[in-house]
């Protein structure tokens, strides 16, 4: 497969005393699901951070066009490339028009349910919308409602469970149908039994083939069916490989972290 996404030699501080990331690199295929875990302060949620430009790469060598000298050919140098191009050399916006994110916290409007999903595609028709409920597991519990999806969710979306924002998240995340999806501990925040539902609307992402997907886990059992698990410990991948790989290797990283979590969660 095709190379997507690389991190490629990054370093990253959020001060001048403490590196996150020293000389990480990390690259994904097109259309790969991959899943990032590791404890509390590790680093993963920073990699989504820079992805998504919220922050840049301490050591970014630009183009230098007056001097006509490519600086990012410097091994000094580092980089996030998407499909072998800068994200520094595209606009916030362009890049965002190509990912979708479905965060911790989902970010609602007091607004009906159809307009919440069609958020992420104004133009959407009402059966696109319905498609991508149906999809994301939550189409038959908004047909429960009297307003169905007419239903105004509140402010926040206070009407709904943390479990039914997010599949509506999910079912955005569907009708967008960016090449890139992030989840960002998508099911951290809910209770075990709307992480069963949650994850049978995450299976409906991990069947569409035509999606890059990087998911941050708190909860392992969430990225067992990715096609590979990448473990960071203090900002360096310590292991890359299957589920089946990881937890098999009886002194890994990631076999200690499955052997220990905490109601499902790693902390």
């Amino acid at each position: 497969m095709k190379n997507f996404i690389h991190f490629k030699n990054i370093d990253f501080s959020y001060t001048k005393t403490t590196k996150v990331f020293a000389g990480l690199d990390l690259q994904i295929a097109q259309w790969q699901k991959v899943g990032i875990v590791g404890h509390s302060g590790a680093g993963k949620s920073t990699l989504i951070n820079l992805i998504l430009k919220n922050f840049a790469i301490t050591n970014y060598m630009h183009w230098d066009k007056a001097a006509s000298v490519d600086k990012a050919s410097d091994n000094r140098g580092g980089d996030i490339l998407i499909n072998n191009q800068s994200i520094y050399d595209v606009s916030s916006d362009s890049l965002r028009e190509h990912i979708s994110l479905i965060p911790q916290d989902t970010m609602l409007f007091h607004r009906s349910i159809s307009e919440n999903i069609a958020y992420a595609k104004p133009n959407a028709t009402k059966e696109e919308i319905t498609h991508a409920a149906i999809a994301a597991n939550i189409h038959e519990f908004i047909t429960t409602l009297p307003e169905q999806y007419d239903t105004l969710v509140g402010e926040r979306g206070v009407k709904l469970s943390g479990g039914q924002r997010q599949r509506i998240a999910i079912a955005r995340a569907i009708l967008k149908n960016a090449p890139i999806l992030i989840l960002d501990e998508a099911t951290s925040s809910i209770d075990s039994q709307a992480e069963q539902e949650i994850q049978k609307s995450i299976n409906s992402i991990l069947d569409i083939h035509n999606t890059t997907v990087i998911a941050i886990a708190h909860r392992l059992s969430t990225i067992k069916h990715m096609d590979r698990i990448v473990v960071i410990e203090d900002g360096a991948i310590v292991e890359d490989g299957t589920f089946q790989d990881l937890v098999a290797y009886e002194k890994g990283k990631f076999k200690e972290m499955w052997d220990t979590q905490v109601d499902g969660m790693v902390v």
